[in-house]
Parts: structure tokens; C-alpha cells; sequence
């Protein structure tokens, strides 16, 4: 019979052994859902992120963040033109669930910023709202655009 640890000498009829044990965990799991395109109102409009078929995350957690914005710096900044042809922008702000306020001015301060973070089948929410000032120009269709980061980071 062998040992299972230990130590023997040249004299010993006994053989040494070692058990082996692997266990292969399955690899995480998720779909993030995120609106592809959203109209703002004036008041702010909410927008839902979705994380279903959470499965074998471990000590991890889905964190999706602000990946960037398509204008200067990743600014929460739109753009548009007036009716003269000039160029005119709107900064608008996001509202986390928890009710912190994420705005930019004129530096990128939002890039990597979380938005919500899943351990579990959910839906967390943010409020985009645009900052109208008595400059604002009117009757003005402003676009623009705003990716995700979304990862898998240790849970907090």
C-alpha cells in the first residue's frame, strides 16, 4: 500500500504516492443589454442596462463603464447646427442610480467611470439629461454618441 506523503530509506518496502485532485470551473457567463440609441428629453430620460444569463462569475463581477464619447476629450458633449449653419453643442449630464451626477467640462472625466456592476440577472439604470442654459440654442437637433466599457473585474 502506498503512503500518501512522507518519507522513506533504502530499507523500506513502502512506496510513496500523491493524490491528485483538478477541478476545472466553468468560464463566466453574461449578456449586457444597452439601448442603441436613445432621444433625450428636455426633463432627462432614463436608460435601463441589463445583465441576464449571469453564470460562474466566482469573486468577479460584471462592471460596465463609460468607455468614451465621439467628441473632443470624451466630453458629455452633442453637437448640431443652427439653421445658419453654425455649429452649436449641449452638454448633458449622467445621473447614476445612487443619484451621483457625471459631467465633463472641457476634460475627460467620465472615461472609466461605472455605471453598474452585476454579480447577478439585473437591470441598473442611469438618467442622461441635457444642461440647458438660457444660451441654448433652439430648435436645434444635437447627436452624438457614447460607448461602454463592460468587464469582468473582482468584486468589491
Amino acid at each position: 500500500m502506498p503512503l500518501a506523503a512522507g518519507t522513506i530509506n533504502q530499507d523500506s518496502a513502502d512506496t510513496l504516492g500523491t493524490d491528485f485532485t483538478c477541478t476545472v470551473e466553468n468560464n463566466p457567463t453574461y449578456t449586457v443589454t444597452i439601448p442603441s440609441a436613445v432621444t433625450i428629453s428636455q426633463n432627462g430620460t432614463v436608460v435601463d442596462i441589463t445583465a441576464e444569463n449571469v453564470a460562474n462569475l466566482g469573486d468577479q463581477e460584471i462592471s460596465v463603464t463609460i468607455g468614451g464619447t465621439d467628441y473632443f476629450r470624451n466630453q458629455l458633449v452633442l453637437e448640431g447646427e443652427a439653421s445658419n449653419g453654425q455649429k452649436k453643442v449641449l452638454r448633458y449630464q449622467i445621473i447614476k442610480s445612487d443619484g451621483t451626477t457625471i459631467e465633463t467640462t472641457g476634460t475627460d472625466t467620465a472615461t472609466g467611470t461605472e455605471l453598474a456592476a452585476f454579480t447577478e440577472d439585473g437591470t441598473v439604470n442611469y438618467t442622461v439629461k441635457p444642461v440647458i442654459a438660457a444660451s441654448t440654442s433652439k430648435g436645434v437637433t444635437y447627436t452624438g454618441s457614447m460607448t461602454y466599457g463592460i468587464s469582468l473585474v473582482d468584486a468589491q
